[in-house]
């Protein structure tokens, strides 16, 4: 809709790759996490557990095992479970926060906002900030996912941006506020971040103020179950995605991954290929955490190179006074300057993106993430050249409804162009 037409299809292809691969690696550093969570919570609490990557990696698999069995029996009671998960979000959100005020040993407010602390070894602060800001920023990416169940909700077309501005204010507010919680309750940062935890000093944090491995543990298993309730929900949101650019052409063996199964109707077949490659990248976690951790922070790098292809197309047409068919939802005058900040922002986030996270670089501390992108931009290329140039016509427009026919859905995948 945005590019020019010429180039169309090509920047489509490019962009739905891209997307589709960011998307792919978010879930898998969401499985990563909640496993590395409750991998933690082991060291906490058994000091003989000598734990092995290889554990992690089976952990994954069990915590992805869980997630495709509720997307596929348990579809039903997703929304459910998506509910109770952002009552959780609240009620833990509280519960721990008390904890930690009442109990916690408090920092000054100097330390807390005056203090800078470079632990990377960077000689330029600024630098140091900037990559530090990496973490904050992954935690704000995903908030578009709610665009993949578009047309599984009601009213999209207003729904949608709402649920997105609504997620970013709430979840932005609670981080700062819980930031700032954790900064007055930190306490000695060394002792904090030499105890076993599985790499998760929060965990010393909560043990630290409670004085008790089981307080400690009932902590943080809120933020597993609250990880668990959020990766249900992405394993159905990257599902479709795969499932729409498979619709579309857009991948290999499109037709079949496009299939919605007629018992159930969910794209079941896109659910188990999301869920088969989580437990293929897990593998890497069994030779190098550092490798997995790349992917990680790929997933981020990749959003954001996604975000920027349909912005800049928007402000080449508003700048060019070319026609935009807006949707009801619409940001009016100030669409532009805020257009214009997320560019900016976008490219300062990218460019540090793939910077390591401490100096002196190693190749055991090597921030992997550009080297991956690069070398996945050139695959998606080849593809292009080989396949895509000859079939691919961009994303198919179906005015279809809320409650789609599963046969008709199949029917119009068959009669796709050239076959695809």
């Amino acid at each position: 809709m945005f590019a020019p037409r010429k180039a169309a299809a090509f920047i489509t292809w490019m962009r739905g790759w891209i997307t589709v691969f960011a998307w792919q690696a978010t879930a898998t550093s969401v499985v990563y996490l909640t496993a590395a969570q409750i991998q933690g919570l082991m060291i906490l609490n058994y000091p003989t557990y000598a734990p092995e990557r290889w554990h992690g990696t089976l952990l994954m698999w069990a915590v992805i095992a869980i997630m495709f069995s509720f997307n596929l029996w348990g579809m039903r009671i997703l929304p459910m479970i998506e509910l109770l998960g952002g009552i959780c979000h609240i009620v833990f959100f509280i519960m721990i926060l008390v904890a930690l005020v009442v109990l916690a040993p408090q920092s000054s407010p100097k330390f807390v906002f005056t203090e800078f602390l470079n632990g990377g070894g960077w000689a330029s602060d600024g630098v140091s900030w900037s990559v530090g800001l990496l973490t904050v920023v992954y935690c704000f990416v995903g908030f578009d996912g709610a665009i993949h169940m578009s047309e599984e909700v009601k009213d999209a077309a207003t729904t949608i941006p709402k649920v997105i501005i609504l997620t970013i204010c709430i979840n932005g507010l609670l981080a700062f506020g819980f930031l700032i919680a954790l900064l007055f309750c930190l306490g000695n940062i060394e002792e904090v971040l030499s105890k076993p935890t599985g790499g998760f000093p929060v965990f010393a944090i909560f043990q630290a103020a409670t004085g008790s491995n089981a307080a400690a543990t009932a902590m943080a298993s809120g933020l597993i179950i609250i990880a668990f309730a959020s990766g249900f929900a992405l394993l159905a949101s990257v599902s479709r995605l795969t499932f729409a650019f498979a619709r579309d052409g857009g991948m290999p063996f499109s037709k079949f991954f496009a299939y919605v199964e007629p018992h159930y109707h969910i794209p079941i077949r896109a659910i188990a290929l999301v869920s088969i490659i989580i437990m293929l990248l897990s593998l890497i976690n069994i030779g190098s955490s550092i490798a997995l951790n790349a992917i990680l922070s790929l997933s981020t790098l990749a959003l954001y190179v996604s975000y920027l292809i349909p912005i800049i197309l928007l402000v080449m047409k508003r700048l060019r006074k070319e026609h935009i068919d807006f949707g009801p939802f619409k940001l009016g005058r100030l669409g532009l300057w805020i257009n214009l900040y997320a560019i900016a922002f976008a490219v300062y986030i990218v460019i540090f993106l793939p910077f390591p996270a401490a100096t002196p670089v190693t190749a055991e501390s090597m921030n992997y993430a550009g080297p991956v992108f690069i070398g996945f931009v050139l695959i998606a290329l080849i593809d292009w050249f080989v396949r895509g140039r000859k079939y691919y016509v961009g994303p198919m427009q179906e005015d279809t409804g809320s409650d789609v026919d599963t046969k008709e859905a199949n029917v119009n995948i068959t009669e796709h162009p050239k076959g695809i």
